[in-house]
């Protein structure tokens, strides 16, 4: 799944079981139960002209759709987490906001978008509902993939290049602090409020890049 979500693949690209599961180094059969998990969910959609399968196409409603979905779990699993949270899972959510911190120059590397997954997949695991946490993982596969990875969303520049990009890294760093001490305070009103402020931030700007590329198209 990560191969698929990764740079190496398009909207649209073919999928060949035969030469994924080369490339894996795998035989064909875990890919093949993979690839029809995806089919499932509706991430990869069925070849009527080359008999295979393909990436789907993420158009400015699908964005929505994947905002929508997202924001739809992470908003329960907060005000979940606020009643079911241990405190080892307050302590991984302060020290991951400090590793994020400490790459926030180089952001948004690798590293850096791999600590915000752990941050949201913390929470998540907090609220200790199991229908969330086995659907996040997935879901938050595809929205690294469309959020930072097509071509129309990545964002070339670091932060310590550029201002506006290092105010919003310190923004997405400051939001999850917030959504932490809310979560510590069993605040349940004004952590689903701050979870919501902070997925529309992303959802906006992903949004508008891609339908700036739709149009540059036409």
């Amino acid at each position: 799944m990560r191969l698929i979500f990764s740079e190496a693949f398009l909207p649209g690209d073919r999928l060949v079981e035969r030469d994924l599961a080369a490339k894996l180094k795998l035989s064909r059969i875990p890919v093949r139960e993979g690839l029809q998990k995806l089919v499932s969910k509706g991430i990869l959609l069925k070849d009527d002209v080359n008999r295979g399968l393909r990436l789907r196409d993420y158009g400015p409603a699908e964005v929505t759709h994947l905002h929508e979905y997202r924001e739809a779990i992470e908003l329960a699993a907060a005000r979940a987490a606020c009643h079911n949270h241990s405190a080892s899972d307050l302590v991984q959510l302060d020290m991951i906001c400090d590793a994020m911190e400490r790459e926030a120059p180089d952001a948004p590397s690798a590293r850096w978008l791999e600590l915000d997954w752990q941050f949201h997949q913390t929470m998540v695991e907090a609220s200790g509902n199991e229908r969330f946490i086995n659907d996040f993982d997935l879901l938050m596969l595809e929205c690294n993939y469309v959020f930072y990875r097509l071509p129309e969303t990545k964002i070339p520049a670091k932060s310590r290049e550029n201002p506006l990009l290092s105010t919003h890294v310190h923004g997405v760093v400051d939001a999850h602090r917030e959504i932490g001490k809310l979560i510590g305070a069993r605040d349940t009103n004004g952590v689903v409020e701050a979870m919501r402020l902070h997925l529309a931030g992303l959802s906006n700007r992903v949004h508008r890049d891609v339908v700036k590329s739709l149009l540059g198209k036409r």
